[in-house]
């Protein structure tokens, strides 16, 4: 049997990464799908070639790699063009996940992405975890990487579900505003949790 799909996810700037190597770190499977999603477009792949054909050689670099921040401007303003994009990188994405569950161990995996829920992910899960951050916290953290402007975090944060939404949909939610022993504890209590939960079905 595969093991149960532990969803986990979080705005920009929440930390959920981190979270994710901790969870690593105590020897738990982990499946980065934002990384799974730059793997299916690389140059050459039939991924990318799907994008070309559905919105034009616009979105490449010079070197025929996918321009990730034109593909964005193009889609993302834009509804019609955002579902066809989520069209073409949904199933090639799932692919991989379900290949990579059926290699895994274990009682559990998880499956991290920071649109699980934007995407209906949620709905291939067993358990959702969603990690949850003060914003002017979040936008102070994605604004010291130096990878991003202020109006790229805001429209980052427009296209991404809300706090409400994301409470609604979480069995657990870890609080990630304090030291790293904090976020370290709350991971390892929901580890325990998780463990009892799922040899008790």
């Amino acid at each position: 049997m595969s093991p149960h799909r532990v969803g986990l996810t979080g705005g920009i700037g929440t930390g959920k990464s981190t979270v994710a190597g901790i969870f690593a770190g105590l020897g738990i499977p982990v499946l980065d799908l934002d990384e799974v999603g730059q793997t299916v477009v690389q140059s050459d792949s039939s991924g990318l070639k799907q994008l070309v054909e559905a919105f034009g050689t616009n979105i490449l670099n010079h070197d025929g790699s996918l321009n990730r921040k034109a593909m964005a401007r193009h889609c993302f303003s834009d509804a019609d063009r955002t579902a066809k994009l989520n069209a073409i990188m949904h199933p090639l994405i799932w692919q991989v996940e379900e290949n990579w569950l059926s290699q895994q161990q274990g009682d559990y995996a998880i499956i991290e992405a920071s649109v699980l829920l934007e995407s209906g992910g949620a709905g291939r899960m067993d358990v959702v975890i969603v990690v949850l951050a003060d914003m002017m916290l979040r936008r102070d953290r994605v604004l010291a990487r130096g990878k991003n402007t202020a109006a790229e975090f805001n429209a980052i944060v427009a296209r991404q579900c809300t706090d409400t939404k994301r409470r609604e949909a979480a069995d657990f939610i870890i609080t990630n505003e304090g030291s790293l022993t904090q976020l370290r504890q709350q991971v390892i209590d929901i580890e325990r949790l998780l463990y009892k939960q799922i040899h008790a079905n």
